[in-house]
């Protein structure tokens, strides 16, 4: 095996042993319950701290009400024609039947979720993922449509900036990967890329605001290559596809608002930095990486790239803060003073007026003690409010923020662990009013991975 290929293995073997997960569709269960969600792996012989260091005390989600979160009731067996499932039980066989290394939040019980309707939404619409396709509803009706149906997997919607269109990933034409474009009603789907391959799990991939181009990552197909990624642009009009650069490790690209630009985290294990490319020139920077590590993927606040990192190279001890820095990588300074022992990735209201920081740290042994939050910032990076803390843990999970387009909406997935020694797989995704502190986050549906239509 090539030295190379032997750092890239050893290095991913690294991040799948340390670094939380959400569960795939392949894994999500038809549950019973109000939650659902993701998940972490166990990282051996490392220890992290379990709590964060706030700027402000954080006021809690919710006040918890005395009666734990029940699921909703089972249909009868002879409506589905199938045998009834067994119950999850409630938050109490939950603590008891525990038998993970950490501790469990038993003194927490697990706030009922609201519907829908109680945030009293006139319009938006959602997408997200349920068993590996694609649905989106319509949160002033409540009504629920379904936009694929392929045996294999539709992943990855994202809202272009019309609101009218959506892009996917599918692999629906055997194991290969394509990236769709699909009318928001689900209608004229076609594919806008070739086939390609990535080396681990499923591709990253960004589309311009205008829908004009695709940016991808694929596993690089020289064999003096193995173990690296391309990074390829396609204009979608004529179906060009270049790839950009030289083959190394990518993942997480993102444009920039006016689609002139791509920004990438590239770079193997501790040795990440940030890559920029130009659409019009293709011309490809390594930015400055200030001597940090772990790098997130980037967000643009104003004129200047919002981004979390580590001074650290090792997931067992990071120290992860948040920075901003100019387009071409100068001037990088801190943004505010919050900061985790574990990782982080920011995600920037549309307005700039708030920043929903989801962070994971390790938490006990096992994967289900990690602890996955989300941390609201304001404008000038201090905490004020921590949104998940309500729900106890390890049972509970909360990730993937993202932000309707009132600024004030935020949609996450809420993940659900209440077996002894399960993998988080039951998830639903929930919208929660950020300017409310009592809110509690309003069940919309099962599934994960939101995209919010940037049109109200």
């Amino acid at each position: 095996m090539p030295e190379r290929t032997q750092r890239t293995v050893i290095a991913w073997l690294l991040l799948a042993a340390c670094t939380p997960r959400p569960a795939s569709d392949d894994e999500l269960a038809s549950p019973p319950s109000a939650s659902s969600a993701a998940a972490p792996l166990q990282c051996a012989d490392t220890a992290l701290p379990s709590t964060p260091a706030l700027a402000a005390s954080s006021a809690p989600t919710a006040e918890a009400p005395a009666a734990p979160y029940q699921p909703p009731p089972e249909p009868a067996a002879e409506s589905t024609g199938q045998a009834p499932r067994k119950t999850i039980g409630t938050f109490d066989d939950w603590v008891k039947a525990y038998e993970g290394l950490g501790v469990p939040e038993a003194e927490k019980k697990p706030p009922r979720l609201r519907l829908a309707r109680d945030l009293a939404l006139v319009s938006g619409r959602i997408a997200f993922v349920r068993s590996g396709d694609v649905f989106a509803m319509d949160l002033a009706t409540g009504v629920e449509a379904q936009l694929t149906r392929n045996a294999q997997r539709n992943v990855a919607p994202t809202f272009l900036g019309d609101g009218r269109r959506i892009a996917f990933l599918s692999n629906r034409d055997g194991m290969a990967w394509r990236v769709f474009l699909m009318n928001a009603d689900g209608t004229e789907q076609r594919s806008i890329t070739g086939k390609f391959a990535a080396w681990y799990g499923e591709p990253s991939f960004a589309i311009s605001p205008d829908g004009a181009r695709v940016a991808y990552v694929a596993r690089a197909r020289a064999p003096a290559d193995e173990g690296l990624e391309e990074l390829h642009l396609v204009d979608v009009a004529s179906g060009d596809d270049q790839r950009i650069g030289q083959p190394t490790t990518l993942r997480e690209c993102t444009f920039s608002p006016r689609g002139d630009a791509i920004h990438c985290v590239a770079g193997e294990f501790d040795a990440e930095h940030l890559l920029s490319v130009e659409v019009a020139t293709r011309r490809v920077k390594r930015l400055p990486d200030a001597g940090n590590h772990m790098f997130s993927p980037v967000r643009w606040l104003g004129d200047r790239l919002l981004f979390a990192a580590s001074e650290t190279g090792a997931f067992c001890c990071q120290g992860s803060q948040l920075y901003t820095t100019a387009p071409d990588g100068t001037g990088i300074k801190g943004f505010g003073s919050f900061w985790v022992a574990g990782s982080m990735r920011p995600e920037l209201s549309p307005k700039g007026s708030q920043v929903a920081v989801a962070w994971s740290v390790r938490d006990g042994g096992f994967g289900a003690d990690y602890r996955n939050e989300i941390t609201l910032l304001d404008a000038n990076g201090r905490a004020t409010r921590d949104l998940t803390s309500a729900f106890p843990r390890p049972f509970y999970s909360a990730y993937d923020p993202a932000w309707a387009p009132d600024d004030r909406h935020l949609a996450f997935t809420l993940s659900l662990c209440p077996y002894a020694g399960c993998e988080p797989k039951i998830r639903s995704v929930v919208v929660v009013d950020t300017r409310d502190e009592k809110a509690v986050p309003a069940f919309i549906a099962y599934g994960g991975g939101a995209s919010w239509s940037p049109v109200h």
